[in-house]
């Protein structure tokens, strides 16, 4: 078994985005504060949204050095990202936190479980929908080439919450 990415690079494949991009219509701008090297942002803006990128490491695509959670101000009213998974917690949280209108995070469909998660994360604000892929995302490694042909081993859904919203809506994409 391979050991994971240090810093939990797992660039989104371009098939997990234009998903969501199919089922949810978002702010012109859009904040990606995990952006990696682009892969979900390109997307973005290939949709003709206006993008507002950045990470905390340095992959040669935005500006670096930028850590999600000590941000004090917003950069955009929505936020789309793919958070490094040891962290989707404290994102979730941030996001709340900082009061982001509309926020969608790639996260593993077992995101739904947990006493603690109920207690920080769905007590205060249960997302507003959650998109279950029907069939599985290869993730790979951000420092390894693409996969080809492989199917992946984890469940995944884009989990949207947006301000007032509450009464949770599954769905399958």
């Amino acid at each position: 078994m391979k050991s994971r990415q240090k810093d939990d690079w797992y660039p989104t494949p371009d098939s997990a985005t234009k998903a969501l991009l199919a089922v949810e219509v978002f702010d012109p701008y859009i904040w990606e504060p995990a952006a990696g090297d682009g892969a979900l942002a390109e997307v973005l803006k290939a949709d003709d949204y206006g993008v507002v990128a950045s990470d905390l490491n340095d992959y040669g695509y935005c500006e670096s050095g930028i850590d999600f959670l000590m941000a004090t101000n917003l950069a955009c009213d929505s936020l789309i990202t793919n958070p490094p998974y040891k962290f989707a917690n404290q994102f979730v949280v941030k996001c709340l936190d900082l009061e982001v209108p509309y926020f969608a995070m790639l996260l593993r469909l077992a995101f739904l479980e947990g006493k603690q998660r109920r207690e920080t994360i769905y007590n205060r604000q249960a997302p507003a929908r959650v998109h279950a892929f029907s069939e599985r995302l290869t993730m790979w490694r951000g420092d390894e080439e693409q996969p080809e042909g492989t199917s992946g081993f984890i469940a995944f859904a884009w989990f949207v919450w947006e301000q007032g919203k509450t009464d949770t809506k599954l769905d399958w994409i």
